[in-house]
């Protein structure tokens, strides 16, 4: 039976106001559940492009709802925030409750499901990164098991300087629904050099 192989983007931004980092869901942004990033989807597909394009087009409306409010939205790897306002969102949204789905092929105990990291008492390292969504189905719409750990082990190995240079941390992935999320790669990639490793990978796997 015929195997339909998808990928999709998740991608976290920052939202900056007079070079702060503020909440984005106070204005009306999609946000990811820990509270500080905005969070762009694409839409699954068979297709480099249109991911591509489902992404962008996102981005492009997202980018003038924040020049609306007199905004910038910041593809920055980590950003430092101040401990107080962090500890505020973490609690508002509490963050601290979630469970930990992730898993790392390497067996790496630290983690970017909260994406905090500890600065010192005044700072807190606060991480963006894209997430890779890989899932295949046959024809009834079964799901059908991918490869995980061979995927997300070529997929560190392509972008091996990427991973390293933005401090993220290798052979990170979570199972999702209908296949898994590659979560090692920094927000700001480009995304066309991303989908094309992805599903070559996806393809040969």
């Amino acid at each position: 039976m015929q195997e339909i192989r998808e990928i999709g983007i998740e991608r976290e931004v920052f939202l900056l106001k007079r070079g702060e980092i503020i909440e984005p869901a106070k204005y009306g942004f999609p946000h990811d559940e820990m509270g500080f990033l905005i969070e762009e989807r694409s839409e699954p597909w068979r297709h480099l492009n249109t991911v591509q394009m489902t992404l962008e087009i996102q981005h492009m409306l997202l980018q003038h709802r924040a020049s609306f409010f007199g905004m910038d939205m910041r593809m920055e790897p980590s950003m430092e925030g101040p401990a107080e306002w962090v500890n505020n969102i973490a609690a508002r949204y509490n963050i601290y409750s979630f469970t930990d789905y992730t898993k790392n092929i390497y067996g790496i105990k630290d983690t970017h499901h909260l994406g905090i990291f500890p600065i010192n008492e005044e700072y807190k390292r606060l991480t963006a990164g894209i997430h890779v969504h890989f899932s295949s189905r046959d024809t009834d719409g079964n799901v059908v098991e991918l490869p995980i750990e061979a995927i997300v082990k070529q997929m560190d190995e392509t972008f091996d300087e990427d991973i390293t240079h933005s401090g993220r941390i290798p052979g990170e992935w979570e199972p999702k629904k209908h296949g898994f999320e590659y979560r090692s790669l920094p927000c700001d990639m480009d995304i066309q050099t991303v989908l094309q490793a992805a599903f070559k990978i996806l393809r040969d796997a």
